[in-house]
This record gives structure tokens, C-alpha cells and sequence, in this order.
């Protein structure tokens, strides 16, 4: 498609639950549906993700959809494959799990337009909740479902980066430094990670400008299962098994730095745990520890099924 300005792509693997929520949330995006063509990369899921596709294709004759399926296992194969269909100069990722704000499309290319220098560009992702809240909830984990606010104000960052569930190239970037690491982020139910923070460490060495846009707004679906005690120990394990893949792929140096950070966040930690205790929210302190445990076990030992 010559005219499209952004590839809206969607990698997914066995969400079909979540992709007509979705679905519904670009169909009311105020960017005009000729300046964006939608990529679906279905990850060799085992239910009906196709026939749903083409549902919603047929349903909405206006916009430009491309199926395909990528037949190696995992998001980071998922993606590169987006990227390679991609026709637009710009393009999203956007995860199979939530769903975006009505602006947050025409923003995107705004912002772009405004800031020619900008490689990439990132926004909040709130949670949805498709029940209660748990009781281990706190600022200090939503990261594990997928919270991200940077407050109200652009800006450039520095040192951290976007979060995969909402961030935004030109695809020019890719030329430059490179796809996803395939060897890192999720492959079918193994939790691995460390794909987006390896990609945006080779973005900043590059020198490239990523900014931060509040008003890009995506709220991630949070079902009860992701809150379980199990569910969270395997994501723990998944990021420690990640970073130490990712940081070790750097260098032994990188691996060395990584250790001693995550000793800092264990002083950080066991601060918060007295902090909760003495404000009667246990649960909330035990799960921060917990956490740290599980990412450490998967920094220094080689798990299978993470």
C-alpha cells in the first residue's frame, strides 16, 4: 500500500480471546484507515486466529490487511517478520493482549512529523483488569503485567526505553542497527525476555533519539491467571534466565555489571519488604522479595521451560 504512513502490526500466539477487543479499538482510531495498513503474524497459533482475521477483514472492506504466518516459534521471529512485510516508513507493535487509545495512531505519525531526528517512540500502558486487583499489587511490580507511565510530559529519554506493548519505529532503524534478537524475548509459553532492552541498548549506541509520548496511551488486559503466584514466579524466572542471556551476549563485563545491579536492587528490595511490614501489607512486601529471588536464580543458573 504506496499512501500508508504507519504498519500496525500484530503478533500473536493463541489470544483469541483478546484479538476482537483489539480489532475494535483500530477501528475507531481517528487516523484515516488509507494512511495505515494493519500486518497480522500469527505465531503458529492452534485455534482459530485466521478465521477471525478474515472476519474482521471482510467486516471492514476500507482497511488494508495482510495475513501471515510465521512458522518460527517465537515473538521475536514474530516481529522480524512485520518488519520485513512492513510497506510503510513507520511502524507499531502492537501486542495481542490490549488494546489502544482512539488517538493514539494519529499521534504516533504526528510526532514523527514533528520530530524528524526521532527513531522510536514510546507512550504509558495502563492495566486493565478483567477482575480484582491482587493483593501483592504495588508500584513496584506492575511492571510484571505490563504497567508503564512516565507521567504527563514528552520527552526524550536517556537511559530507559519504551516497553514492547507500546512502541512505535521508522523502520529505517532496523537497517541501521538491526531486527530482534531471536535468541531473547517469549517463545510459545516460554517466558524469556530482554529482546526490547537489547534492541534499544543497540538504538542508543547508535545514537538515535527515542521519545516519549503521554498522549500514545495502550492499556494492557490483565485476566486472573497472570496475577497467580505460579504465573509470577515463571515471569521472574523468564526475566533473569533473559538478562542473563542478553547481558552475557554483551560480554563478560556486561554480565559482571548486571550481577552487581541486581545486588543493588536486592538493598532496594529488602528496604521495601520492612517498609510493607510495617505498614501491615505483608503480601506486598513478600511477593517484591519473591520476585528478586526467582529473577537471581535465573541470572546465575540455566532453566529450562522458563
Amino acid at each position: 500500500m504506496p499512501n500508508a504512513e504507519i504498519s500496525v502490526a500484530i503478533c500473536t500466539y493463541n489470544r483469541e480471546k483478546y484479538l476482537p477487543q483489539l480489532f475494535a479499538s483500530i477501528v475507531t482510531q481517528t487516523l484515516e484507515p488509507k494512511r495505515f495498513e494493519i500486518l497480522l503474524i500469527d505465531n503458529n497459533s492452534p485455534g482459530n486466529t485466521r478465521e477471525l482475521f478474515d472476519r474482521f477483514v471482510q467486516s471492514h472492506p476500507t482497511f488494508t490487511a495482510h495475513y501471515f504466518l510465521e512458522t518460527s516459534q517465537g515473538l521475536s521471529h514474530a516481529r522480524n517478520r512485520s518488519i520485513q512485510e512492513a510497506k510503510a516508513p513507520l511502524i507499531t507493535f502492537l501486542d495481542d493482549d490490549a488494546f489502544i487509545a482512539p488517538n493514539y495512531l494519529v499521534t504516533l505519525v504526528q510526532q514523527f512529523q514533528e520530530f524528524p531526528e526521532c527513531g522510536a517512540i514510546g507512550g504509558p500502558i495502563h492495566l486493565h483488569y478483567e477482575e480484582v486487583k491482587p493483593s501483592w499489587e504495588n508500584p513496584y511490580l506492575n511492571s510484571l503485567l505490563g504497567y508503564f507511565d512516565q507521567g504527563t510530559q514528552a520527552f526524550f529519554f536517556e537511559k530507559d526505553y519504551p516497553r514492547g506493548s507500546n512502541m512505535a519505529f521508522r523502520t529505517s532503524v532496523f537497517e541501521r542497527i538491526g531486527c530482534f534478537n531471536v535468541e531473547l524475548g517469549r517463545i510459545g509459553k516460554r517466558m524469556y525476555g530482554g529482546e526490547e532492552k537489547d534492541l534499544f541498548n543497540r538504538i542508543y549506541q547508535a545514537s538515535i533519539p527515542v521519545r516519549y509520548v503521554p498522549e500514545a496511551m495502550v492499556y494492557h488486559c490483565v485476566p486472573l491467571e497472570r496475577t497467580t503466584f505460579d504465573f509470577i514466579k515463571k515471569q521472574a524466572l523468564g526475566t533473569g534466565v533473559s538478562e542473563r542471556l542478553r547481558s552475557k551476549n554483551e560480554g563478560t563485563i556486561s554480565y559482571v555489571k548486571r550481577l552487581i545491579s541486581e545486588g543493588i536492587k536486592w538493598s532496594g528490595s529488602i528496604v521495601l519488604w520492612f517498609l510493607y511490614a510495617i505498614r501491615g501489607h505483608l503480601a506486598k512486601g513478600n511477593m517484591i522479595l519473591f520476585f528478586r529471588f526467582w529473577v537471581t536464580r535465573g541470572l546465575l543458573f540455566k532453566y529450562q521451560g522458563t
